[in-house]
């Protein structure tokens, strides 16, 4: 595997970061015409496509005509640079940007191909590739991979990677492959689940001070970690859309970005955590339980990083199709972390109490890592990996992440805040109303992970579609993840209702709280789940389309400016109490499920497509690759 891709690039003058440089290229879009042309040169020797072909094209130096030399070799123009005037041109365009990915996957296809018999043929291994445009002046930049030389032109393209450009498809593949891709995501998120649970049952056996705090703890994590969850859904736009594109160094450079920018963002809430006690103090009278949960927290804060590199490598996985990674690793990691976790807190020889909890999350939070790093090195995954990128790279473009990740940790976080406020509520109704509320929550909390992991395997593969500019493909696959989302939904509704008794019995030996489960779960709950899974598949679908801004908005307003106050009058107020609060929550869910549907019923492909292909062209041209 190649780590830095810095030192080749630094050595090739053609690639426009080396010792000679290039002049850069830079979108513009005129504001006339809302199209981008490409401009050339600095101050007044700024041109465009626009200027050099309309205008005459009368150049005054040397240099000058080899700017229009290098247009012409490295890019195609569309056929009639007038209609990219219009603005009723979508069509055109988006035509254009079909072109020109086959145009260029082919040409990458064959450069690949002579490479293969540079090889063969004995050569030293410094190959000259063809470029883009075919022009010797567009040497392709070559890494060492797995003891073969990689072009990174289109990213090593290679027949055995699949082709989203030209991928027909039907409803009965999709439907097989959205249940072949989700199926290991629902035990991989089911067992990221029951993490919080081990660390409970282990520490609930030393004290109540000791349980609340671990408690207090889990809820904190949860509410930060969902900021970083809500970031890494970034990548549920960028790489399979980069991926169907077959961009693969693309999808290498999105995920070390969005890794960074977690980084930074973790920064204040590290400091948040080692200074949470002051906080929490107003929260919790008990003095006790406020230390133990700081000290819980400060710990936690060495495992941080590693939860969050594990989170943002899952998609470096996904966008390639590879979802079962996520499985083995935690069936590899599970048995070892409930090792750990009884081993330092309760051995008698070697166990520090309640300090071993936390301990063994964070050995646990950095184990995920390393494997997933084993995993891409040793069986699958590293076709996407072209090194560590330069500081530049990694510093740049970050509004991309921004523009998405913050939607993104909007339409996360307003749900999981959500349910914590519910369990807040709870809490003025009584120990039994609180002792109910906690265990429904839990069993709708881990409900939810079914459709959620249909929801990431839909968002995957439609991404990859629109990454090609693939409109049929991206239709037909939201249509089987819009009725998968409906099916899976479903069956948690009648699951719930069907072992209600069961499952109540799995909290609580209270016959009073068994009873109020029940209650709750029939039909109400059960019910709800239906509402609540159509909608995580939707926040699915609108993430590979880009649309996390509109999904973030109809969350967050429909959870707090109509489903809370909805529950808080309903429980509080007309004294519904339990049912109170779930049904107003549930109406909240109603409202997200139908408004997510009908904005992806009336999805504009087109312009999706397009924003797809420009935010393709524009990496590649910050990255000099055309």
């Amino acid at each position: 595997m190649v780590l830095f891709e810095s030192i080749n690039r630094l050595a090739n003058p053609n690639t426009g970061t080396g010792l000679t440089g290039s002049r850069r290229r830079r979108i513009f879009v005129p504001p006339s015409t809302q199209r981008p042309l490409f401009i050339y040169g600095d101050g007044d020797d700024q041109r465009s496509f626009l200027s050099l072909i309309e205008n005459g094209s009368e150049f005054e130096s040397d240099q000058d005509v080899a700017d229009v030399a290098s247009v012409s070799t490295s890019r195609s123009l569309p056929d009639s640079l007038t209609s990219a005037q219009t603005t009723n041109d979508q069509e055109s365009f988006h035509t254009w940007l079909v072109q020109e990915h086959h145009r260029r996957m082919s040409e990458a296809t064959s450069q690949s191909e002579d490479e293969e018999e540079e090889e063969e043929g004995g050569e030293d291994g410094v190959g000259r590739g063809r470029g883009w445009g075919g022009g010797e002046e567009n040497c392709t930049r070559e890494y060492v991979h797995g003891g073969r030389r990689r072009a990174s032109t289109m990213s090593s393209i290679s027949s055995d990677f699949p082709n989203f450009v030209k991928l027909r498809t039907n409803p009965v593949r999709e439907a097989k492959v959205l249940f072949r891709h989700s199926s290991p995501l629902i035990i991989t998120f089911i067992l990221e689940h029951f993490f919080s649970v081990v660390c409970l049952i282990v520490v609930g056996k030393l004290g109540t001070s000791e349980l609340a705090a671990v408690s207090l703890a889990t809820m904190t994590t949860t509410i930060t970690f969902a900021i970083f969850e809500g970031t890494a859904t970034a990548l549920d736009t960028l790489c399979p859309q980069s991926y169907g594109a077959r961009n693969y160094k693309l999808v290498s450079i999105f995920v070390q970005r969005c890794f960074i920018f977690s980084l930074v963002l973790f920064i204040p809430c590290g400091i948040f955590w080692w200074f949470s006690g002051s906080i929490l103090k107003f929260v919790i009278d008990d003095p006790i339980v406020v230390a133990l949960t700081t000290q819980f927290l400060r710990i936690l804060i060495l495992g941080a990083p590693g939860y969050i590199f594990f989170e943002n490598g899952k998609r470096f996985l996904q966008a390639q199709g590879i979802f079962e990674a996520g499985t083995g690793i935690l069936f590899v990691s599970a048995p070892i972390n409930i090792f750990m976790s009884w081993f330092l807190v309760w051995n008698g020889k070697f166990g520090l109490g309640y300090i071993g909890a936390p301990i063994a999350t964070v050995l646990h939070f950095w184990l995920l890592p390393i494997l997933l790093v084993l995993y891409v090195r040793f069986i699958d995954g590293k076709k996407c990996w072209f090194g560590i990128a330069t500081v530049q790279e990694l510093t740049s473009k970050w509004n991309q992440i921004i523009h998405l990740a913050i939607p993104g940790i909007i339409m996360i976080e307003s749900e999981y805040m959500a349910y914590e406020i519910m369990t807040l509520f709870a809490s003025y109704f009584g120990t039994k109303p609180l002792a109910a509320q906690s265990a429904v929550s839990s069993i709708a909390s881990l409900a939810y992970m079914i459709p959620f992991a249909v929801s990431i395997a839909a968002s995957t593969r439609i991404a990859n579609f629109i990454g090609g500019q693939n409109k049929t493909g991206a239709v037909v696959a939201t249509k089987i993840a819009m009725l998968g989302g409906l099916f899976v939904a479903t069956i948690n509704s009648v699951c719930l209702y069907t072992f209600r008794k069961q499952l109540a019995r799995i909290f609580t030996d209270d016959t009073e709280v068994i009873s109020l489960i029940e209650q709750l779960l029939n039909p109400l709950v059960s019910i709800l789940q239906i509402f609540d899974g159509i909608a995580s598949v939707d926040s699915g679908i609108l993430r590979a389309q880009g649309l996390q801004k509109l999904g973030g908005f109809i969350n967050f307003v429909a959870y707090y400016a109509f489903a809370l106050p909805l529950a808080l009058i309903l429980s509080k107020i007309l004294n519904w109490g339990l049912f109170g609060l779930w049904i107003g929550i549930g109406c909240g869910m109603f409202l997200i499920a139908i408004c997510e549907t009908i904005l992806i019923l009336f999805t504009d492909w087109e312009q999706i497509l397009i924003k797809a292909g420009l935010l393709y062209e524009s990496d590649n041209d910050d990255d000099n690759i055309f």
